[in-house]
């Protein structure tokens, strides 16, 4: 698995040109540059937009870039391709309590290791959503281990990696309800230190930054949303003549989300969870930001990616070709986009940099509604997954073990 995983992406590292990359990649860098400089990038860009876990990482890379004499980029690539492979790792120990090992080789050679979605990412996009995919991965990883042994220092690992995947990036917070079933059957110690663990790092972490720089930290972090118009609902009020209500969507979006929240956090507590809804569950919340969200980006696509890879083995046939059909839409839909749009790094236009017919490809495709149409049928893929994965989470909940005694959380 791993492999044939780093073989691809060396093939890619080695051909590509070094001008195809995304905008990310060039804001990672200025990021470098100020922090070099003593300069608090919260502050002095507008770049920083989440937790302070991407900056650790920029700095970590940079220093490293400079020791070995090599380039920001390629130690990024680097670093993305390590936490890449470690949730190729994290997924294949998960997925064997439930599949053949020779099966779950072969999804996560399709699914990872030759999926274009994850190659174009770690190799041209160059952004640290990948580890948000590796925290989701060992919480869901941890909550098996809970359910399978009862032991309450698996339920707190689970808290501690959902906790760190929202100092990577704040959307595993929504995954709350995967944890409420071992937070009623822990003690109260339990429950202080699972809150502890799931909220500590992303509190104490914008704390600091936020003593810092209030003003900035408030308007750049607390206030951001993402950048709309450019996929579903917000894009297509675009193209309409409506963005106006973009606003009003956004709003609406997040009043929904905290009520589904709050909803399933009921739902967990009085009836539990399998192990089948837990996964389908942080698949499917994890599938809605980005899908029907105010805002959207391609890099999104590793929130996902390891929970609905794992759901493949969990659930029926008809499932899996659901899935299948989505991964293929997805990856056509990301390749051609990575070819030709501007701000994604357009590869192809970096191999053919003097074809005038290319370049007008890539200037069309570059606008909000031409992305729009160009991602319709991801977004229709999108609706389709949520629909039929929401119907598999309410026949399986019904079947839930509603009649189990909770659980004491026990240490060991």
């Amino acid at each position: 698995m791993l492999v044939s995983s780093w073989l691809v992406r060396v093939a890619v590292i080695v051909t590509w040109p070094r001008s195809a990359h995304s905008d990310d990649l060039d804001s990672w860098i200025r990021v470098a540059q100020q922090l070099r400089q003593g300069a608090n990038p919260y502050v002095t860009t507008t770049i920083v937009k989440w937790p302070p876990f991407a900056i650790v990482v920029v700095w970590a890379i940079d220093h490293v870039a400079r020791a070995l004499d090599a380039s920001f980029f390629t130690v990024m690539r680097a670093t993305l391709i390590g936490a890449e492979s470690a949730i190729v790792i994290v997924l294949y120990f998960l997925l064997t309590r439930f599949a053949p090992r020779r099966a779950v080789r072969r999804l996560l050679i399709v699914g990872i290791s030759l999926n274009p979605m994850a190659i174009l990412f770690v190799c041209q996009h160059e952004n640290v959503d990948v580890f948000v995919g590796l925290f989701v991965a060992l919480a869901l990883w941890a909550l098996v281990e809970y359910d399978r042994s009862a032991v309450g220092v698996a339920w707190l690992a689970a808290c501690l990696a959902l906790g760190l995947g929202a100092f990577a990036k704040t959307v595993p917070l929504v995954l709350a309800p995967l944890l409420v079933p071992g937070f009623r059957a822990a003690s109260k110690l339990g429950r202080v230190l699972g809150v502890a663990l799931f909220l500590g790092p992303v509190a104490l972490g914008l704390s600091v930054v936020y003593a810092l720089a209030p003003k900035a930290v408030g308007d750049n972090v607390f206030h951001y949303r993402s950048i709309r118009g450019y996929f579903g609902v917000t894009g297509l009020l675009r193209l309409a003549g409506h963005d106006d209500l973009g606003g009003v969507y956004d709003r609406a979006f997040t009043s929904v989300l905290g009520a589904v929240v709050v909803a399933l956090v009921v739902f967990a507590w009085r009836r539990g969870l399998s192990v089948r809804t837990t996964v389908l569950l942080a698949a499917l919340l994890l599938v809605a930001l980005p899908a029907l969200g105010p805002g959207y980006g391609p890099q999104y696509a590793y929130w996902y990616i390891p929970p609905l890879i794992a759901t493949y083995v969990l659930f029926d046939g008809t499932w899996r070709r659901i899935l299948i059909g989505f991964f293929a839409v997805a990856a056509a839909t990301y390749v051609v986009e990575y070819a030709f749009v501007d701000a994604l790094g357009r590869f192809l236009i970096a191999f053919f940099d003097e074809s005038t017919l290319m370049q007008r490809i890539s200037g069309r495709l570059s606008t909000p509604g031409a992305q729009t149409i160009l991602r319709l049928p991801l977004f229709i893929a999108f609706l389709v997954v949520l629909t039929a994965g929401g119907r598999r989470f309410r026949a399986d909940a019904r079947r839930s073990r509603t009649g189990r005694a909770p659980r004491e959380l026990t240490h060991s």
